[in-house]
């Protein structure tokens, strides 16, 4: 049996010192002992020798934005799981040992390079990391962005050393290096979509769109999911293409996670661009940008196979009123539409509040959420929804309403999977025995991590909401024009 070498923590100490003082540029994936005198032919022979390919960071877009969530090296040969250990109780070992100040929680391999696949066999490992803090209120410790610039920048590198020797499947030696450097980084979710630079021929004005392409579009018409963001739509980032309404929340790209394409394939599509004063304007005449948008959806249209009868709109918090001035200036673009953390008073004032709201409800189907206390704008977004839903119902409209005698109706906004499933297959059972189109779901108050403002975590990740949007046709197709 390999003797597992015991490293003495003052040397690891001096070297980790070492190393944050160097002028590590990033573009090594694994660093080694200078050797600008060596021939080329010895250069060549160690290229033959199992190696470090490239080493990683991951990204994931977690309930509070993107946060790195592991580090995945990539190996010339295949990698048995049992020759790497993340533990250091008998008989285990440390393989590797992180310098940045985050715990390696389990180490793994795979051949597909996908972040938790595990399998017996691979050439990529991943290091998954822990969280710092599971707490919402510190989330902003974790994120890759900056919230108050409004930017995300490329990643600094990650540091780690590979403590012990490694047998591939073939018995060979990856020998222990000094130091492994990330050099580059994977964006899981936001790095399935495709950023277009879009440019309006008549007066130059310009959007970045990203769009997810789901497989096997060509053999059938899929449904468009367009995402109406907020503010984060003008998140610069390292890419130029302006990918904060990817990066800042999971509500859109929740959309394309695979377990949400396995049960609805569709395309979603969303904006992103320099700051536009009229994005949120009440009168779409009056916004470029959402004049935009519409052209934007037109082209992907024309490109890609889209079933122009269930194209649907979402929305996160002020998106909802760029979405709804699109969908009063254009009746017949979506089948249906979810909004969240908004309401109509704070968009349209108290005197035209409900005629608006009736106009859009008159449309389609709408889903609307809200958290029951979010005082974010000008009053509680749901005891003010509430209020409309009465107004309106009173006057013969049909909006099934989550609240109940007392509260009992309202959800739990912390649920995940089959429970917050279940929520939305018995508000959607109540709306169809009334033979409603239309719904208000609150959440209760102190359910909603982070914010009351904050709706969107519960509601897009909720299957059953998902899958009522995709059962909602429009009679007649859209025609772009």
């Amino acid at each position: 049996m390999r003797k597992k070498k015991l490293w003495n923590l003052t040397l690891l100490a001096a070297m980790a010192s070492t190393m944050l003082f160097s002028s590590a540029s990033g573009c090594l994936a694994a660093e080694a002992t200078p050797a600008s005198s060596e021939s080329s032919e010895t250069v060549e022979k160690e290229n033959t020798q199992p190696h470090l390919v490239e080493a990683l960071a991951v990204t994931e877009v977690l309930e509070w934005g993107e946060t790195v969530t592991a580090i995945r090296l990539e190996y010339s040969e295949e990698i048995w799981c049992g020759s790497i250990s993340n533990s250091n109780e008998h008989p285990g070992f440390l393989t590797y040992q992180l310098v940045n100040d985050r715990d390696i929680t389990n180490i793994y391999v795979n051949n597909s390079g996908k972040k938790d696949d595990i399998q017996l066999y691979g050439k990529y490992v991943f290091l998954n990391l822990g969280l710092n803090s599971q707490d919402y209120n510190k989330y902003r410790d974790q994120i890759v962005f900056n919230t108050s610039l409004r930017t995300r920048e490329g990643l600094s590198p990650f540091y780690l050393y590979q403590n012990e020797e490694i047998e591939t499947r073939d018995g060979d030696i990856i020998p222990v290096t000094r130091r492994i450097e990330t050099s580059g980084e994977i964006n899981l979710g936001v790095d399935d979509f495709t950023s277009v630079r879009y440019e309006n021929p008549e007066d130059g004005t310009w959007l970045y769109y990203h769009l997810y392409i789901p497989e096997g579009y060509e053999d059938q018409e899929l449904p468009l999911v367009v995402h109406y963001p907020s503010g984060d739509y003008m998140y610069t980032d390292y890419t130029g293409t302006y990918r904060g309404a990817l990066f800042t929340h999971p509500d859109c790209t929740v959309w394309a996670s695979e377990e949400a394409q396995e049960e609805n394939p569709c395309f979603v599509l969303t904006v992103g661009g320099e700051r536009d004063s009229t994005w949120a304007d009440i009168d779409y005449n009056n916004s470029i940008m959402q004049q935009n948008y519409v052209n934007i959806i037109n082209q992907v249209i024309e490109e890609y196979s889209i079933d122009t009868s269930r194209i649907y709109g979402i929305s996160l918090a002020r998106g909802s009123q760029s979405m709804w001035a699109t969908a009063l200036a254009n009746p017949d673009l979506f089948a249906a539409m979810i909004c969240t953390s908004h309401e109509f008073y704070d968009t349209y004032g108290e005197e035209l509040a409900a005629q608006k709201a009736q106009e859009l409800f008159d449309l389609m189907p709408i889903w609307m959420f809200a958290g029951y206390l979010d005082d974010s704008g000008n009053g509680a977004k749901g005891i003010r929804l509430a209020q409309i839903a009465e107004e309106l119902n009173a006057g013969g409209a049909n909006i099934t309403v989550g609240y109940g005698e007392d509260g009992e109706l309202m959800w739990n906004g912390l649920l995940r999977g089959e429970e917050a499933e279940a929520l939305a297959e018995n508000q959607i059972a109540l709306a169809n025995e009334s033979g409603s189109d239309d719904l208000m779901t609150f959440y209760m108050p102190g359910t909603l991590p982070q914010s009351m403002h904050w709706c969107w975590n519960a509601t897009y990740s909720n299957a059953g909401v998902r899958n009522w949007l995709f059962e909602q046709v429009n009679d007649t197709a859209y025609m772009p024009e």
